[in-house]
Order: C-alpha cells, then structure tokens, then sequence
C-alpha cells in the first residue's frame, strides 16, 4: 500500500473516530484532516529542502490530538529534520576589532541586527548575505549552505568608509536643485522680452498717429499717453533682462550641484545694473 493510500485510509478513520469524539461532547484541538495534511506537507517540503516550512508542518503532526502512526512518523522526522536543518554562527572583525553592530540580510529579509553568537537558521541552498555596519563600506558575501552544516562559522572582514565619505555630509538636495525656479525666472523673462516688445510697438504707433494728426500741437495727455507706454516697454525690457539672466544663473547652478562641479556662470547684481559671465573651454 502506498504512503499516499496508507494516509487517506488513516484520514478516514481518524475522521470517523473525531466524529464519535464529538458526538460524545468532545472535539479535539487539532482535526484530524489537519494533521493528515501537516503530515503530507511535511515530507513533501523536506523532501525540497524547505526545512524550516518542513518543521512548522511536522509539529502540528506530531500533536497528541493526532493518530499513533502519524504522531509517531512526524515526531521522528521532526528530530531527523532538526539535525539536517542548517545553522550559520556570524563573525564580524576590522583590523584587530571584533564588530558587533552588524546587519546580515538577504535582499530584504534581515537574518540578524546584530552579531551576538547565536545560531541562525537557513534551509540549504545558495545565497548573497548582505553585512551592513556603521562607519564600514557595505559586504556581500556568496555562500553555498549544504544540508547539515550545523554551527558553521562564517567570518567577514569589513572594511571602514574612506575619509573622504566620512566627511561627506548627507546628501540634501537643496531648494536650487530643483529645474522648477529657472524654469520659472526664464518664463518670466521670456514673458518680460514680449511685452517690451508689444508696448515699445504700441508707442511707436501712438506717436506716429500723434505726429500725423497734430504734431506739433498735441494736447499733454496724448502725448504723456505715448510716454507711458514706453516707460512701460523700458521696465518690461528690465523685467525681461533680470529674468532670463537669474533663469540661466540659476539652471547653470542646479546643473553644476547635480555634477558636483564649479558654477561655470557668474553673476553681479548692482543697485542699477545686472552683469553675468560664463566661463568655459573651447
């Protein structure tokens, strides 16, 4: 008779005699259905060298609730698994020092916060441990865990950051990083230019309707109308200059703190007058 065979008769009587139990006002705490599939489940993922899952299934069977040859069967795979499972004991050193601070994961599984002697549990197989540890330069270790290694010590060497990260502050990006204010200040110069133009255009047409209709005899307010209009054209023109010369400064700073170099534009604003210059190789 076959294992599978052999469990569906035991499934079935268990089940009868679990009926009968709660006929009489008694249930157990574990049905029998349960154990039956912690009973398959636990062969079944030992038998793929998921030994951890394999435990957790094969001590739910191994319950009294269970019947005799399926407690009896898990209890002894149980402590047969308990020998095969594998178990890794960290070390961790710099120069002469012993480093306890240690992070160990596996892509975002964390094994351990810190290194403190005890055993760690992992079914065989491959694996990339990530050591993580302040003031250290990060370590990926390639290790091949083979079933039964049991308190295996694996020892890493870390390395301590460079002087020069060290001394590096955190990375903030500041308010200048951002392509939004030159974009914003050239947007407002583009916009400055327009209207200097439009109004510089609408004065001249004023004035030559003033000079063809009553030149020179026009009345003050005419005439201060056509002056307005090109004042309005000088402060558009201002307007304009100051924007896209503070848009360019200002993408040129953004660019450079980006890449960590020298601002290649300077520029000096006066209380009359706005001068930039770009300096490059050519």
């Amino acid at each position: 008779m076959s294992l599978r065979v052999a469990t569906i008769v035991t499934w079935a009587l268990t089940t009868l005699s679990s009926g009968l139990a709660q006929a009489q006002g008694s249930a157990p705490a574990t049905s029998s259905a349960e154990c039956v599939r912690a009973y398959e489940e636990g062969q079944e993922r030992r038998n793929s060298g998921h030994l951890v899952a394999a435990r957790e299934s094969l001590q739910v069977c191994a319950r009294d609730e269970c019947t005799d040859f399926i407690r009896r069967d898990c209890a002894a795979w149980y402590g047969e698994l308990q020998d095969e499972l594998p178990t890794l004991v960290f070390a961790a050193r710099s120069g002469e020092r012993d480093l306890t601070e240690v992070r160990i994961a596996i892509g975002p599984r964390v094994l351990a916060s810190r290194i403190d002697g005890q055993a760690v549990e992992l079914d065989p197989g491959e694996y990339d441990l990530e050591f993580a540890a302040p003031g250290m330069q990060p370590l990926t270790q390639h290790v091949l865990i083979a079933r039964g290694e049991r308190n295996r010590l694996l020892r890493v060497e870390l390395q301590p950051l460079r002087a020069d990260v060290l001394a590096k502050p955190p990375s903030i990006a500041p308010a200048t990083s951002s392509y939004l204010v030159p974009g914003l200040l050239l947007g407002l110069g583009g916009v400055g230019v327009a209207s200097f133009g439009g109004f510089a255009a609408w004065g001249l047409s004023s004035e030559s309707k003033l000079e063809a209709t009553c030149s020179p005899h026009c009345r003050a307010g005419e005439v201060s109308k056509v002056k307005t209009k090109y004042i309005l054209a000088d402060v558009s023109l201002g307007v304009g200059v100051a924007g896209l010369s503070l848009g360019t400064y200002f993408f040129f700073r953004t660019a450079a703190e980006r890449n960590q170099q020298t601002l290649p534009v300077d520029v000096q604003l006066g209380p009359r007058s706005l001068s930039a210059s770009y300096r490059g190789t050519f």
